[in-house]
C-alpha cells in the first residue's frame, strides 16, 4: 500500500532502538526523510546508517535528549536545517522505572514529568505551527497499554502517560480542521530491549530459563506470542499516511489482544 507520504519530513525521538527505531525504519521505507534522534548521538549514527542501508532513504542522526527540554529547541532547529521543515513528529522516550504508588517519591515524579510530558509537549509545540500553515501534519506519541489499562507496579508510567492522553485529545480537537492529526500508539508486550529485561528479571526470580519466562508471558496474550517491533512500526507509518487523515484523537493499540476491555 502506498501511504502517500513520500518526500515528507519527520522527527522520530528514541529512534536508536526499539519502537522508535521501528517507526523510523517504517517511515523511511515509505520515502519519508527522517531525523533519527535519541539521547546518544553515537547510537543515533549507528541506527541512521543501518536504516539508510535497509531503505536507501535520507536519515539524519541528531541529539534528542528528553531529560533536557531546551534540547528540544535545538533538535527542532537541526531538523529544519537538515530537512527544511517537519511534517511528522513521533514523540518517544525510555520507559520509566517500575514502582508502587505507595512508594512514589516526588523527585522521581518531577524528573520523569520532564522527560515524559514537558519535553514532548515542547517539541510538539515547535512542530505543529508549520503543519497548520501547510495544512498537513501528523503527530504521534508512543505510549503504553497503561494508557488504557493501568499496569501493576508501574505508577510513574500510569500517572504520566495519562497526562499525554489528555494533551493529545485536546490538541487533536484544536488541529483537526487543519488536516493535522494527533494520536497515541500504545504497545503491549512487544519484544524490545525493555521487555526482554523484564522477562530476564522474571526468569531469575522464578529460577527458569529466559525462553520459559517468555513463553509464560506469551501464554497470557490471546495471540499467544510477543509482538514484533516491525508490527508496531507498520501501524505508526499508516497513521502518518494520507489514508489515516480522518483518524485523530485516539489511542491505537498494538497488543495482540492483551487489553481485555473494549474501549
Amino acid at each position: 500500500m502506498n501511504l502517500g507520504i513520500k518526500g515528507k519530513r519527520a522527527i522520530v525521538l528514541g529512534a536508536s532502538k526499539g519502537l522508535g527505531y521501528a517507526c523510523a525504519e517504517a517511515l523511511s521505507a515509505e520515502g519519508v526523510q527522517v531525523v533519527a534522534a535519541s539521547s546518544s548521538v553515537e547510537r543515533c549514527e549507528e541506527a541512521a546508517e543501518k536504516i539508510r542501508k535497509a531503505t536507501g532513504g535520507k536519515v539524519v542522526p541528531a541529539l534528542g535528549d528528553v531529560s533536557d527540554p531546551d534540547n528540544m529547541d535545538r533538535l527542532y532547529e537541526a531538523a529544519v536545517k537538515a530537512l527544511g521543515g517537519v511534517d511528522i513528529l513521533i514523540n518517544n522516550h525510555g520507559g520509566p522505572a517500575r514502582g508502587l504508588a505507595q512508594d512514589l517519591k516526588e523527585e522521581d515524579l518531577e524528573s520523569q514529568f520532564t522527560s515524559m510530558v514537558v519535553s514532548p509537549i515542547r517539541l510538539t509545540s515547535l512542530c505543529f505551527p508549520g503543519m497548520v500553515e501547510r495544512k498537513w501534519g501528523r503527530i504521534l506519541t508512543i505510549g503504553s497499554s497503561g494508557n488504557v489499562q493501568p499496569l501493576p507496579n508501574m505508577v510513574l508510567s500510569n500517572t504520566l502517560r495519562m497526562a499525554m492522553v489528555g494533551y493529545t485529545k485536546t490538541l487533536a480537537g484544536e488541529l483537526a480542521a487543519d488536516n493535522v492529526t494527533v494520536n497515541i500508539v500504545a504497545p503491549g508486550s512487544v519484544l524490545t530491549d525493555r521487555s526482554r529485561e523484564g522477562t530476564e528479571s522474571t526468569a531469575r526470580r522464578l529460577n527458569i530459563s529466559f525462553d520459559e519466562a517468555l513463553q509464560q508471558r506469551a501464554s497470557s496474550i490471546p495471540a499467544h506470542r510477543m509482538g514484533e517491533p516491525s508490527e508496531f512500526g507498520a501501524l505508526a507509518a499508516f497513521l502518518c499516511g494520507e489514508r489515516a487523515a480522518y483518524m485523530t484523537g485516539s489511542v491505537w493499540r498494538v497488543d495482540g489482544g492483551a487489553i481485555r476491555n473494549i474501549l
